[in-house]
């Protein structure tokens, strides 16, 4: 006698059913009196798999032993399995059903309950399948035996177990016994559920569901109902059809890259979040952990990067804050121009933030430490066979998983609020100030940003500024100690690089020279007029600003007579040049500055400069 006996017993000769108050403490169930709440047996489901189950009773009988769970006056328990003697168990539960029905001692009887001993059922009335439609109003219908595996698998789920928790151990239980079995039959139905499971599937949708299955294994991805794909998924993550935790693992990869386009995008983010607990439940190799905690991790080192900014590279503090921004830095001119110094500037303000006495920075707009706790594949039917173990898993400096009583405790970086959005306001404002004080690009529009950071940003651009020109000022080093010797050595290669002639006529200078020592008295020399300066020409001064702009001589030329209405006609003539090529390098190299095309040919072909960019070109060739 089993506890599915003992349940459908009392249900059919008493009506009464079980209670699972107590499924969360003892995994048990009790069964009280109609009348007055008594209770009259406690049935506790076996734990486990090799698990046992105990009922007790109150009432005498012989053949029934010490109570398992009840030690009061009156209770008596037995060990249900294949020994148990159903005459004795049947007779006690009758015994104590009608003892539970008696009002107390002294209690004022308010109604009168008639017990009615069950009538032997002559006949047994079973479901009836509706008649089938002819072939041609459904040309697919077809007969819907269910084969023996399937037959078995139904007969295997226990409904003695408690709704929630039971639910999981029975798909656990009925998929370990058709984890090998394949179909081939021809499903053209549907089938939508919340957490489906084996329980849930016609005779039909079973069927369709493992003839999919089948082909799936196979590696051929066809479209199916989504509960069939959630299925597939809850067998991966039980462990169901796979013989280790990493095939499990490579199979759930599979099926993320196979049916990724089929599959909509809530089944996508439940996958990643399960191939996530997957890791961490089934203790994989740090390999998976990392390629699933790929952001995670990289979140995290920018976390620290920024935390602690003074000890790392100006380069991994900007890319940290890009990491995490909003805005696009990438689009400031000048870090395309000199990335080094971008960085210099962006490190230098950032530093001069976290040192801010009223701005806490860190946890404003970044984040803090923080914990929660829940379930493994908290979104999914999953069946803990071992709850009671206990693990940690670290992932990285701010993230870990400690795992005990079947649930997580999550340790992990909380996100700042509106993160994203802060620090991109704080790049932007960055970006600003540099197109104002190096006067590149077109000027932007400034965001919020608090009055006591933004102050931080132009002397941070000064700082950084004074700091790359000395990086990159040229070094030279004289060792003193061998300046003789470089001399000497200078002497000895002049003398050997000059001819005869030269030496002859250097011998009667320095005679001369002497000669002249004694009785020269030196005069004052007559003030020299200083030669008339010509002014540099329009097209001198605009070459050398186009050079800057890496615009060759020919480009400059063509700009500036555009700029000035000028004839350019014959210098192109002359030079046999072509306009079209001149003005598509002129748009290409300074579409980075202005943002947009600046020459356009106008209704007769002629190139004219697009008078809303005239004054930004202008200033670019001062």
């Amino acid at each position: 006698m089993n506890q599915n006996d003992v349940i459908q017993y009392i249900r059919q000769q008493f009506g009464v059913q079980p209670n699972y108050r107590l499924a969360q403490q003892w995994n048990a169930c009790v069964f009280a009196s109609p009348v007055n709440g008594r209770w009259f047996a406690l049935l506790e489901q076996p734990q486990g798999e090799t698990g046992r189950a105990y009922l007790d009773i109150q009432a005498e009988e012989p053949g029934l032993g010490e109570a398992h769970r009840m030690h009061k006056a009156g209770w008596h328990g037995v060990i249900l399995d294949d020994q148990t003697p159903v005459a004795t168990i049947q007779a006690a539960l009758s015994r104590a059903f009608k003892q539970s029905l008696q009002s107390p001692e002294g209690a004022k009887q308010t109604e009168r309950l008639i017990y009615v001993p069950p009538v032997r059922q002559t006949h047994i009335y079973h479901d009836q399948p509706l008649p089938q439609l002819g072939e041609r109003a459904l040309p697919f219908a077809k007969h819907k035996q269910l084969p023996a595996p399937l037959q078995k698998m139904r007969k295997l789920y226990d409904y003695t177990l408690p709704p929630a928790s039971g639910r999981a151990k029975n798909f656990y239980v009925q998929g370990q016994s058709v984890a090998d079995y394949t179909d081939d039959y021809r499903y053209q139905g549907d089938f939508h559920r919340y957490f489906p499971v084996y329980h849930d599937m016609t005779t039909a949708q079973l069927r369709g569901y493992f003839a999919w299955r089948t082909k799936i294994r196979q590696g051929e991805y066809v479209l199916a109902p989504d509960s069939f794909a959630y299925v597939y998924l809850y067998e991966l993550i039980n462990q169901i059809g796979v013989k280790t935790p990493e095939e499990g693992y490579q199979k759930l990869r599979d099926f993320q890259h196979g049916y990724a386009k089929l599959m909509d995008p809530r089944m996508g983010q439940c996958l990643q979040q399960w191939l996530r607990d997957y890791t961490i439940y089934y203790q994989l190799p740090d390999s998976a952990m990392r390629e699933q905690f790929q952001e995670q991790i990289a979140a995290d080192d920018a976390y620290w990067t920024l935390v602690k900014p003074t000890e790392q590279p100006a380069a991994a503090v900007t890319a940290a804050l890009e990491n995490y921004s909003s805005y696009d830095f990438g689009r400031c001119p000048l870090k395309k121009r000199d990335p080094a110094l971008t960085a210099a500037i962006v490190k230098a303000a950032w530093c001069r933030l976290c040192h801010l006495p009223d701005e806490n920075v860190e946890s404003n707009l970044l984040g803090w430490q923080g914990e929660s706790t829940t379930r493994p594949f908290a979104n999914a039917v999953f069946y803990d066979r071992q709850p009671q173990r206990r693990f940690s898993r670290q992932v990285d400096a701010l993230c870990s998983y400690h795992y005990h009583d079947g649930r997580w405790e999550h340790r992990y970086c909380v996100p700042a609020q509106r993160r994203a959005q802060k620090i991109g306001c704080l790049l932007h404002e960055i970006d600003r100030l540099i197109r104002q004080e190096f006067h590149l690009g077109r000027r932007l529009k400034p965001r919020p940003l608090a009055q006591a950071m933004l102050t931080q940003i132009e002397p941070a651009i000064a700082e950084a500024r004074h700091q790359i020109e000395e990086e990159r000022r040229p070094k030279i080093k004289i060792n003193l100690a061998n300046l003789d010797q470089i001399r000497a050595d200078a002497s000895v290669t002049r003398e050997s690089l000059l001819t005869d002639e030269e030496k002859a006529a250097e011998r009667a200078e320095e005679q001369r020279n002497v000669a002249s020592v004694a009785n020269t008295v030196p005069q004052p020399a007559a003030p020299q007029q200083p030669a008339e300066e010509s002014p540099a020409s329009d097209s001198t001064s605009a070459a050398s600003g186009g050079a800057e702009l890496g615009l060759t001589k020919d480009e400059s030329y063509l700009l500036v007579h555009l700029l000035a209405g000028t004839d350019w006609q014959d210098y192109v003539r002359q030079h046999h040049l072509m306009v079209s090529i001149l003005v598509d390098g002129l748009n290409e190299k300074l579409f980075d500055e202005i943002g947009d095309t600046v020459i356009e040919f106008d209704d007769q072909d002629q190139p004219a400069v697009i008078d809303d960019y005239r004054e930004d070109l202008e200033d670019l060739l001062k």
